[in-house]
């Protein structure tokens, strides 16, 4: 048996920040990853979607180029050294930063295989490397699994060979004609890039807009710019049937909610594709971990933790996306920080998750942090909204970068920052300087009081502070107070 101070169960960012804290406070610790360190992030997340992100946007680019006053042909797509690039990008993170010898050379024992708990204390696993099981015995135990997408009930689909946000970067054969089912970050990022690069792309989406945890305004606006791109959008619609023929895929799509000015009779319409794209949830890892032996309960969005990350088993901890909250891997590196504090030092923390950004990597980009403008008013009643469009800001206009705008909410007295929400190009890098002033309780108005260098994207948010000074309603009212 195997004694370790901490047990860390999945090798994801959350793991990896623990694994590497542990040795480096002089920890025995053990990392077990049942696939390969890295997590989704690194193999079917965050990295890859982003390489091709990049791909697509370089063939728009030069698809574009003439608007620069630059003649070059119609780009040509190779779907084959599109994938090698990902891959390459890929390969050059897992070498640099999660090649698990690294994380040995550390002092961490990275252990290969699946595995259950005996008890509380007890984890046993079936070791790949060595083909031995092997029984850990630990003080402290994380779980931090991950999740996986998962497919919704839709007849027929099973029967086909679909794609989900993991096995599409398995794909050999670029897909002429693409449903993407799901208008979410992940559906509307890859579909935006297959549609860029080459793919007749719909988007299909139950609720009556997309992205729907955006502010409206944001879902508004980027459903115009993918229109405009020539990407449909079949919005408040049903996947009655798919059927899978020899050579092509069929689907039969109905309104959930018909009208006087449906396209045909009851709103069905049937549709051919070469590939289905499912986007459209995902699950928590938890099954086969043994956790209903050992008392660590699971709810529906996953393992049920209190604010300090522990599970109802006492010397074990979760954090991650197998706890369900905020499916990102920055939020996960977050989590692991506390955890870290929680589980080796003697004052512990609690987690707050007031001030969270997120990022759409769309093109425009799409992030936000903090309350929608409804979320605002229905909490606070009295609120100020600041706008200001993207040909507003100098450095857009020279780029040719103009689509999008920023949206900031504020406490109506007091301009503190309550709600935040950008679209544009670089959007999920200017959105930091408005979470540092949200974490940090900077009002507003002192944001305009900070140099920002000219011409930046970044001093749209000198431009939306100094909005306060002439539109918020503190000086408003003061202005009518003024003899």
């Amino acid at each position: 048996m195997d004694t370790y101070d901490l047990t860390i169960i999945g090798g994801g960012s959350a793991g990896l920040v623990l694994a590497v804290a542990g040795a480096k406070l002089g920890k025995k610790t053990a990392l077990v990853e049942k696939h390969r360190i890295g997590g989704d992030c690194l193999w079917t997340g965050c990295v890859p979607s982003k390489a091709l992100l990049k791909a697509a946007k370089v063939a728009n680019y030069t698809r574009n180029a003439g608007k620069y006053g630059i003649d070059v042909q119609d780009p040509i797509p190779n779907w084959h050294r599109v994938m090698d690039y990902v891959q390459g990008t890929q390969h050059v993170i897992e070498e640099e930063h999660d090649n698990p010898e690294r994380f040995r050379e550390m002092g961490v024992d990275v252990i290969f295989g699946d595995g259950h708990f005996e008890a509380s204390d007890t984890f046993v696993v079936a070791d790949t490397e060595s083909g031995e099981t092997r029984t850990l015995n630990s003080k402290k135990f994380v779980i931090s699994t991950g999740s996986r997408p998962v497919a919704p009930p839709i007849p027929g689909l099973a029967s086909c060979d679909y794609l989900d946000s993991e096995t599409v970067w398995e794909l050999t054969e670029f897909p002429e004609r693409l449903l993407v089912v799901g208008a979410g970050p992940i559906g509307i990022e890859l579909g935006q890039a297959f549609h860029r690069l080459g793919a007749d792309v719909t988007i299909a989406q139950r609720s009556e807009r997309i992205l729907t945890k955006e502010d409206t305004d944001v879902s508004e606006q980027m459903l115009g710019y993918l229109h405009e791109e020539g990407i449909a959008i079949r919005l408040n619609t049903n996947i009655a049937q798919i059927v899978q023929h020899e050579d092509a895929i069929n689907v039969t799509f109905s309104r959930l909610h018909t009208s006087p000015t449906s396209d045909s009779e009851n709103g069905v319409t049937e549709q051919i594709f070469d590939k289905i794209l499912i986007a459209a949830g995902r699950a928590p890892n938890v099954e086969g971990l043994g956790l209903e032996k050992i008392g660590v309960q699971v709810g529906s969005r996953g393992i049920e933790v209190n604010n300090r990350l522990q599970t109802s088993v006492r010397n074990i901890y979760a954090a991650g996306d197998v706890i369900g909250h905020y499916l990102f891997t920055h939020v996960a590196a977050f989590q692991a920080q506390l955890l870290l504090r929680n589980i080796f030092f003697p004052l512990s923390n609690t987690i707050n998750y007031a001030v969270v950004p997120w990022t759409t990597f769309c093109d425009p980009e799409v992030a936000r942090c903090g309350l929608t403008e409804a979320e605002a008013r229905e909490k606070y009643s009295d609120v100020d909204v600041f706008t200001l469009d993207q040909n507003d800001v100098d450095r857009a206009v020279a780029e040719g970068e103009t689509q999008g705008f920023s949206k900031v909410i504020a406490s109506r007295w007091t301009g503190k920052i309550l709600g935040v929400h950008l679209v544009g190009a670089n959007a999920g890098e200017v959105v930091h300087e408005y979470v540092l002033a949200m974490q940090q309780g900077i009002p507003l108005r002192k944001l305009s009081g900070m140099i920002h260098v000219y011409p930046t994207f970044s001093s749209s948010v000198w431009r939306v502070a100094g909005k306060w000074f002439s539109e918020s309603t503190l000086i408003q009212t003061l202005r009518k107070l003024l003899p």
